[in-house]
């Protein structure tokens, strides 16, 4: 993706001057660090605070974890960028345009207010004078004791209760308690931080979380069904629980162990009847992973998904419908291609996504098609039949014979004359003539089918049964790619990338694509401990999981309960 930077600055005359610049890259960078593509400096800002990626026809603001913007006013941590966006990160305006001079995407950026005035509106703000200390520190103490009350709780409590509404309407400028206020809003409310009624809505009431409700409509409980949302630690839980505002924190989530291990660790005395297992803490009392696998139901044509635990290798296997080996395709002496052995890697088939989390899915024709070829007449190797659909397959070797044997010129010792023949563009045969060449093209037609789906082609990788029905008389089961095997996670590649493929999947001894090669908890143990770990990557319960139900992509389980099995021959 090429992108034109264009930084504004204020020259000393007033006017404004920019600078630009091109970069071209798979995922913009922004941040504090020194190594982003596009660096803010505000120590506001995190290290790497986000992203600005390519989906398909459009473009994302994706945000680290932890991390948040202002897309057009509104807080975001990922939203689909469009002409005339603006983005504010830190003191930093960022201001999406359609490209220029080449470019696929324009961004304008802009300092709201330089470091230099943001100090010095700080310093002045700390600046104390002692040229008019009259009293001692006592009577200046009892005098600034009175004041504050005067001002923070007694005034402000007359304009709420007691105060005219002409009085009232004129009390916007006055500070009154929001002097109280132990720290500043986050960058995720800082678009209303002066309103302070948008979330402390009835006096000396704690926030409600209806007051948070009428912003974030779309975040769901930690639970879905009623009956558990009913009880008591669901019922009479509070937003602020887990995320308190003034704290100091850019992004709003209590990231203590016990805010979850209150109820998790001992998950049966709070929720009688449940099924959930105990877990106190990662390093010793965390249960066994349990990744989704599909398993095939023949008769319905769909694909089941259940959990099964690491802890019970006879069931964790998946039902994919195809046959694969890591195992062969991973061997350092190569495997076989058109071109000779071929030493294969990872990266071949598994490609990064542009958000640098997940993967691209993997596709025959870019990731196969180079070794895997679909030529089916050893006299034409450049045709071939399309790869996805078996009816298609099919009638294109159908039309192929049938037009050979009208066209004549073929070289197949067991064909007719009239098949044999080269004849004269244009040249019409005779009725007999035709229906022999037919006949003849029929019976070839049938012998190749049988072949590349029972024997050559499509069973070398697919699952394939014979039908009865004459114009399509093979189907190819639906197959099936685990996309994510941890439904309850959030895991990124990208933090990862110093780490090689094999050091957590075992994919160079896998024989069978049955194999599930999900790392065990072990494996992830020996990076990361406790969130009060010394030894280790300090790892608390939200480094993993969320508490909302997810509606964002990356927690969302897209594809829970029964998965609809694609067409016959659907594409990996």
């Amino acid at each position: 993706m090429k992108i034109l930077l264009r930084t504004w600055t204020w020259q000393s005359g007033g006017e404004r001057s920019s600078q630009d610049r091109v970069v071209e890259v798979e995922r913009l960078r922004i941040g504090r660090g020194t190594d982003q593509d596009l660096e803010l400096a505000d120590v506001k800002i995190s290290h790497s605070h986000a992203r600005i990626v390519r989906s398909g026809r459009n473009v994302l603001l994706v945000c680290k974890p932890g991390a948040t913007a202002l897309v057009n006013s509104e807080p975001a941590r990922e939203r689909k960028l469009r002409s005339g966006d603006v983005i504010e990160i830190g003191r930093y305006r960022l201001t999406i345009s359609a490209g220029a001079a080449g470019a696929d995407l324009m961004i304008e950026i802009e300092e709201t207010v330089t470091a230099r005035d943001e100090k010095a509106a700080r310093q002045a703000k700390l600046r104390t004078s002692l040229d008019q200390v009259l009293f001692s520190r006592r009577r200046i103490s009892w005098l600034l004791f009175l004041l504050v009350l005067l001002s923070t709780l007694a005034l402000p409590a007359w304009f709420r209760f007691g105060a005219p509404p002409a009085v009232k309407a004129m009390t916007s400028a006055w500070p009154g308690d929001r002097l109280w206020m132990p720290g500043s809003s986050s960058p995720s409310h800082a678009y209303f931080k002066n309103d302070c009624g948008k979330c402390h809505q009835q006096a000396f009431v704690p926030v409600r979380n209806e007051a948070c409700l009428e912003c974030h409509k779309d975040v769901k409980h930690h639970v879905d069904d009623e009956r558990w949302a009913a009880l008591p630690a669901f019922a009479q839980s509070r937003c602020e629980d887990c995320h308190q505002e003034h704290s100091s924190q850019i992004a709003l989530i209590d990231k203590r162990n016990f805010a979850c291990t209150d109820c998790h660790a001992n998950p049966g005395a709070r929720f009688p009847g449940s099924m959930l297992e105990a877990i106190s803490d990662f390093s010793r009392h965390h249960p066994a992973f349990r990744p989704r696998v599909a398993r095939y139901k023949a008769a319905t044509r769909q694909f089941d998904w259940i959990e099964v635990s690491q802890e019970n290798p006879q069931e964790l296997y998946e039902q994919t419908n195809l046959k694969y080996s890591h195992e062969v395709h991973l061997s350092p002496k190569g495997v076989k291609s058109p071109n000779g052995l071929k030493t294969m890697k990872c990266a071949d088939c598994h490609e990064v996504d542009s958000s640098g989390i997940s993967f691209k899915p993997v596709d025959m024709e870019r990731h196969c098609a180079s070794c895997h070829r679909l030529d089916f007449d050893p006299e034409n190797p450049s045709r071939v039949v399309p790869h996805g659909n078996p009816a298609q397959a099919v009638q294109s070797i159908r039309d192929y014979y049938a037009r050979a044997a009208l066209t004549g010129g073929v070289k197949a010792p067991d064909a007719p004359a009239v098949v044999q023949l080269r004849r004269k563009p244009g040249e019409q045969l005779e009725r007999e003539q035709a229906r022999a060449a037919l006949t003849w093209a029929d019976r070839q037609s049938r012998v190749v089918i049988d072949e590349i789906f029972d024997k050559r082609i499509c069973s070398y990788c697919h699952t394939v049964q014979r039908t009865r029905d004459p114009d399509l008389p093979w189907e190819i089961l639906p197959v099936n790619l685990q996309e994510r095997a941890l439904a309850h996670t959030q895991f990124s590649h990208d933090a990862h990338k110093q780490e090689k493929c094999e050091s957590c999947h075992a994919a160079r001894t896998s024989k069978k694509s049955d194999d599930v090669l999900l790392p065990d908890l072990k494996r992830c143990r020996d990076c990361h401990g406790d969130a009060d770990s010394d030894a280790k990557i300090r790892s608390g319960c939200t480094l993993c999981h969320g508490y909302h139900i997810a509606q964002d992509r990356l927690m969302a389980d897209s594809r829970s309960g029964s998965a609809a099995a694609t067409v016959s021959g659907a594409k990996p």
